[in-house]
């Protein structure tokens, strides 16, 4: 819920943009608040603060709270009745194995809370192990619901696709994929329409998958009126543990959170000694100028507590609301979550180490291989660059067309200097930028929302956006037929591109990817070594059967990085065999 005063008046809504129609209701962007988010700058802190409503005068209700406005006096009164708790001390904690038996018991009675309608419900499907938990509760429950998946380059890639048809099948429930072909791009116009839908400038691929699921879903199953989400798991259960760790366990998890956390109210003389790669040789109680410390975890949670409302639910419930749809989320009820922040210290690691609460609680409902699945974020890691490339597509679309609009507007010259934008948005088409594609991308989108508020706007109606993504059966060959785009198989022949080598620095023994005499990524032979074998062995006369032979690998273990260096070019596919069959 939002509202902003218009003098002795108050209005409010369910959207921003509804606030708008009364005309004493500042229609602008408000810069300096949206350019401080740390979602838009990117920076390495927790932000706890109150969540950003990005337009000037406006105010949204918290999640967890009641506001109170005297109309007489104007004065307004936030009574919060929730929020996420702390962790119990440990004489007043459960053990480990009776927070688990509690966790699952909770959550499947949030399940079948969100299962109570008289309507035909659906299912979101990843192929993780939330989606699929609440899909397998469903259906012991006795409801069985048709289940949903996006297919995308990446999320066939990361393994989602198929992981959600195999989880479909272990339940004995439909599954549709709404397949989204490789060179799908989305024009300025369908953008501003699906931004201005969202209302906010972290509108990114994901957004524009989830809208084109809810689509397909809706086309389908017209009578459709609610779907269950696997969202909110990770945050409170240790979901982004692992990949915070980098790979380096509790330990470093936390390690790396206390720089995160200690950034937020760092003495500023101390602040340079945040910037070393080594572990941190001041004590926390030093660096913050509190002799309690910080206890980062506890600060961690109540980041992605706003991130919940900043982000999730946000763009959850814009999208969802698009189609005409309601969307309910158990891993939120808040006895789940009143659960897993009171852990005790001596038991997170137990519990909330890559999620470990939560798995255990469903491995009465699903077979191993789902529970133990590792997160597969696409926005990150191997499988980004297609993610990433929408972005890039979409800015440079119709010669920077969204970029030129965003700079247009009546104020985004005051704070964005246009020239190193667009050189930036250039740079990224070439590959020859450093930067996340997302952070031009929501400094634009904020831009646009400034334009887009001061112009008169129809209501959003979701069949003026093109939908390029269609309905196919979760099978291999039609979402490969769907999705499109060149097709590698065991029997391709692989050469490296027009510039492009593999060669390794002898002065350190690194590999590296090189593209007209640039190193664009180098390769930990420590880390991949079956990759390093793959890419030593193309020679231009191998197929990828035999050079998978030559590695002493399979497929799938270089499967994604194959699929990135095909798509960018760094290895082609020979053209008298493109597209031969298996």
């Amino acid at each position: 819920m939002f509202y902003a005063f218009a003098g002795d008046t108050v209005v409010f809504g369910s959207e921003i943009k509804v606030l708008f129609d009364h005309p004493d209701v500042p229609r602008e962007v408000d810069w300096v608040g949206g350019l401080a988010e740390q979602g838009l700058s990117n920076f390495s802190a927790m932000s706890t603060g109150p969540v950003n409503t990005w337009f000037r005068g406006v105010h949204k209700v918290a999640g967890g709270t009641v506001v109170t406005i005297d109309l007489a006096t104007g004065r307004t009164d936030v009574h919060r009745y929730w929020q996420p708790g702390g962790p119990l001390a440990d004489a007043d904690a459960p053990s480990a194995a009776e927070y688990v038996t509690r966790y699952r018991e909770l959550l499947w009675s949030s399940v079948e809370d969100s299962l109570m309608a008289e309507v035909e419900l659906g299912l979101f499907l990843s192929g993780g192990v939330d989606s699929a938990a609440i899909a397998a509760i469903a259906a012991k429950l006795g409801q069985p619901m048709h289940t949903f998946t996006v297919a995308a380059q990446a999320t066939v890639l990361n393994g989602d696709v198929g992981h959600a048809r195999q989880v479909a099948e272990f339940l004995g429930i439909p599954n549709t994929v709404a397949a989204l072909p490789s060179d799908a791009v989305p024009s300025p116009a369908d953008w501003k329409h699906l931004l201005w839908l969202m209302e906010t400038p972290l509108t990114g691929p994901e957004q524009y998958y989830k809208f084109s699921l809810y689509r397909v879903a809706k086309q389908l199953r017209p009578g459709m009126k609610a779907t269950l989400l696997g969202s909110g798991a990770d945050e409170f259960n240790g979901g982004y543990s692992d990949l915070l760790s980098m790979g380096g366990g509790w330990r470093r998890f936390e390690a790396n959170i206390d720089r995160l956390a200690v950034a937020r109210v760092v003495r500023p003389e101390f602040a340079p000694w945040l910037t070393q790669k080594a572990p941190l040789l001041l004590t926390l109680p030093a660096l913050a100028d509190d002799p309690r410390g910080v206890d980062s975890y506890a600060d961690f949670l109540k980041w992605k507590w706003r991130d919940v409302q900043q982000y999730n639910c946000w763009h959850e419930d814009r999208n969802a609301a698009g189609s005409g749809v309601e969307a309910r989320v158990p891993f939120l009820d808040r006895r789940l979550v009143d659960l897993s922040t009171s852990v005790p210290l001596s038991l997170r690691e137990e519990l909330l180490w890559d999620k470990r609460m939560a798995r255990d609680a469903v491995r009465d409902v699903l077979p191993d291989p789902v529970t133990r699945r590792e997160k597969k974020p696409f926005f990150n890691g191997r499988t980004a660059h297609f993610a990433h490339r929408l972005v890039v597509d979409a800015l440079n679309r119709n010669g920077m067309a969204l970029v030129e609009e965003a700079l247009a507007g009546p104020r985004m010259a005051d704070y964005v200097e246009g020239d190193a934008l667009r050189r930036t948005v250039a740079a990224l088409k070439a590959g020859r930028s450093p930067l996340h594609p997302q952070i031009p991308l929501r400094v634009v989108n904020l831009g646009l929302l400034d334009v887009l508020a001061r112009g008169e706007r129809e209501p959003f109606r979701p069949e003026r956006v093109t939908l390029p993504a269609k309905s196919v059966d979760a099978d291999r060959d039609a979402v490969d037929e769907a999705l499109g785009g060149v097709e590698v198989r065991p029997t391709s022949v692989l050469a490296f591109g027009p510039g492009s080598r593999f060669a390794r620095d002898e002065a350190d023994g690194t590999w590296l990817l090189i593209k007209d005499l640039a190193v664009t990524h180098t390769v930990d032979e420590a880390l991949a070594p079956g990759w390093v074998r793959f890419l030593r062995a193309v020679d231009g006369t191998r197929s990828v059967a035999e050079l998978v032979e030559v590695a002493g690998i399979e497929l799938d273990e270089v499967a994604e990085y194959l699929y990135l260096c095909v798509e960018t070019g760094y290895l082609v596919l020979r053209p008298s065999l493109v597209g031969a069959a298996s």
